[in-house]
This record gives C-alpha cells, structure tokens and sequence, in this order.
C-alpha cells in the first residue's frame, strides 16, 4: 500500500507540469506569431512575357497609324502589337499559374486598349491614304483617314515646290470600312493645273486640320496633260501590174498617214503617252508647188478618245483610243492595207498626185490651263518619183522599159 501510495504521489506531483506544458502549446499556438518575410519570385517564362507586354505598350503608341497601315495593305502595322500582347499573354499565363487568368485578362485588355482609348479621346488625327482620279479625268479624290470633328480643312498643291492652289474647303469624316473611318475631298484638276508632273516637277498636295496635317505625291500619270512634242510619219501602199497604168511595173496607189502626239522623247523615239490629255490635231499633206494633197479633218482628242469626221468612211471610222498604249494615232483613210497594217488614203482622193516632194504636216493645239495655246507641230518631207523609162542609145525607141514609182522620206523639200 505504502509502494502503491508512493507511485500515485509521484504521478500526482508530474501532472500538473504536463498540464502547464500542453497549456503553454495551446496559448503559443493561439498568439499571434511573427510574420516570416516571403520574396515574391517569378519564373523566367513570366518575366519575358512582361517585358514582351512592355514592347507591345510601347509599339501600340507609334504604329496605331493610318499612314502605317496604309503602307501595307491589307495588313495594318496596328496588328504588331496585338500579336506581342498575344505572346506576352501566353508566356505570363504560363508562368504565373492559371488561377489567375481572369485578373490577367483584364489588366491586358485595359493595357492594350490604352493608346487606342486616349486618340479617340483626346486627339485629332488624318491621313491622306490614296488618290483616285474620276472616270472624266476631271477630278482627283482623296481617300482621308483618321479622325476630326471640323467641317473644314486647309489643302495646300505645290507643284515643283511652288503653291499652286491654297483653299479651305468643306470636308467631314463620314465613311467607314473594314480599316476604319475615312472622308473623301474632291479636287479639281483644272483649278490648279500648271505644266506636266514628273521627277523633278511633282504635285504636293498638303490637307490641314486643326494640329493635324497630312501630305501626298499625287501619281505623275494623272497630271500629265500638255502635250510637247509631235512626230509625223506616211507609209506608201504600193501596186503592181493590174493596179498600175500599162506603163508601170509598180505604182503608189495611196499612203497612209499616222501622227504621234505626247510627253517629249529622246531623239527621234516617238512621244509618251498621255491618255488623260485634250487637244486638237490638224494634218496635212502638201506638195512642194503648194497644192494640197490631203487636209485630213480635225481630229479632237478628250480624255484619250479621239474623234474626227469620217466623212462616210473615207477618214477611216472617225474615233480612236490613244494615249494608253502609246502616243500613235492612225490616220485612217478609205483601204485596208494589211502590209501597212493601216487604212491608206487612195491617190485618186488626193487634191494632186505630181511627182515632186511632199511635206506632210501634224499640228496640236491646247486650251488653258493644259497649254498656252503655243502649237506643237512636226514637219516631214518626202519623195514621190517615176523611175526608168530608159530609151537605150536610141532616141526613137517606141517601146521603152516600164516604169516603177516610189515614195522616199528625204530630210526636207528644199
């Protein structure tokens, strides 16, 4: 009893030292415990994705431009950043956890969206994209780009670097399609017209609104409209035998006649093309006494149509289209020649068919603003002439050899 006693003491004496040590565990465990600092670390996946998003920030402010994406149509440079957002999305995504995704969507779209937001908001912006001339050639219309809350704006037209036109005009952004809003502004081309575009000459036009401008090279083939040089050429159609008097082997039944009128050439290549041009065109054949051989009617050629009176067919079918392909323009007359490759005037229907030397004349005129009325004309000169006929060594011969006749371009008729 004495042992049991004992051991029941010694128990009772250790319990309440477990109790206080359980007590202290709980209180411990109930007070407030110091914070252990944790260092935020990203993965190397996400730390290239938000440098990759910095980029695209950065881009979207320079290449959210009309005149950017209209340099490469049909795909805007505003697409660049997109796509980096896009890429930089996917490596953040990856690289910070999945659970995160819908605040990761919102902070890219709200960073994405910020230069677009703030140019509609707080800024005025054009861009001239492109020209387009009107089916008459009257007219350039320009296709703006951007945005303006005027109704006017200023266009300057410089040509060689010198003001040419100076206006305000009305003006409104309007339109929309699959790249955005735009306006359209319609210049008169007889307005401000001043001599032919080219590299050295180039028409400038400047659209202002508001701390807005835009500029643009108006295409050289659209303004090139004074004719300045004239070429003049025949070809002879030639006959034999039945298509001759009795004494000829050969014989000129008629000539064709053609007739170029452009931009001026190097040497003797014919003139460029202007199918947008207007002018008037005479052309003559003269024998050298005077006479006239042929007046060809007046050919008035209007936004590369020429036309004339035919005169039933004897002037060919009256109309032509020149300037597109090239500054010839046939002169057609009554008879397919398909060696010439041409419809010749026949000598019967000429004023005088002598021998001698024939000058054959084109001429062009123009109205203001396209020329100063100054004539443009080329001359050239060629030889009708009978050829053998030899009576041998005697004076008497009856029969001597037939004749041939030829049509010979010679250098003038003097």
């Amino acid at each position: 009893m004495s042992g049991g006693g004992l051991l029941e003491k010694a128990m009772g004496q250790q319990m309440p030292s477990d109790d206080e040590s359980m007590v202290d565990e709980v209180v411990a465990e109930a007070l407030p415990q110091p914070l252990k600092s944790k260092k935020l670390e990203f993965s190397p996946m996400a730390k290239a994705g938000a440098v990759i998003g910095l980029l695209a920030f950065v881009l979207m402010w320079f290449l959210d431009s009309y005149t950017l994406q209209d340099l490469v149509d049909p795909l805007p440079f505003g697409l660049i950043p997109l796509a980096l957002f896009g890429g930089s999305f996917y490596l953040v995504w990856n690289g910070i956890g999945k659970q995160k995704t819908i605040v990761l969507v919102v902070c890219y779209i709200m960073l994405a969206g910020v230069p677009y937001i703030a140019g509609m908001s707080f800024s005025e912006s054009i861009t001239i994209a492109e020209s387009e001339l009107s089916d008459d050639s009257s007219e350039i219309t320009l296709k703006i780009r951007g945005s303006s809350s005027s109704d006017l704006v200023d266009v300057m037209i410089t040509y060689g670097g010198e003001p040419v036109y100076d206006e305000q005009v009305p003006f409104s952004i309007n339109r929309a399609d699959g790249y955005g809003d735009y306006g359209e502004l319609n210049l008169q081309v007889s307005e401000w017209y001043s001599g032919n575009s080219d590299d050295n000459s180039e028409y400038e036009v400047t659209v202002s609104t508001g701390a807005s401008s835009s500029s643009f090279i108006l295409q050289s083939i659209h303004l090139q409209r004074t004719v300045d040089d004239v070429l003049s050429a025949t070809a002879a159609s030639i006959g034999e035998n039945a298509d001759c008097d009795s004494s000829k082997d050969s014989c000129v039944v008629g000539v064709g006649l053609t007739a170029w009128a452009g931009l001026d050439a190097l040497g003797s290549n014919p003139p460029g093309g202007l199918p947008f041009a207007d002018y008037s065109l005479v052309a003559t054949l003269t024998h050298e006494s005077g006479t006239v051989a042929i007046s060809y009617p007046m050919v008035t050629v209007v936004n590369g149509v020429a036309q004339w009176e035919s005169g039933n067919g004897q002037y060919g079918g009256g109309s032509a289209n020149v300037g597109l392909e090239g500054s010839q323009l046939p002169l057609e007359g009554s008879v397919d020649d398909f060696d010439l490759n041409t419809r010749y005037i026949p000598i019967e229907d000429w004023g005088t068919d002598d021998y001698g030397c024939y000058e054959f004349t084109v001429s062009v005129t123009q109205t203001s603003p396209w020329s100063d009325g100054t004539e443009v004309s080329y001359t050239s000169y060629y030889d009708y002439e009978e050829q053998g006929g030899d009576e041998g060594d005697d004076p008497a011969n009856t029969n001597p050899e037939d004749t041939e006749e030829s049509w010979t371009a010679t250098s003038s008729c003097s």
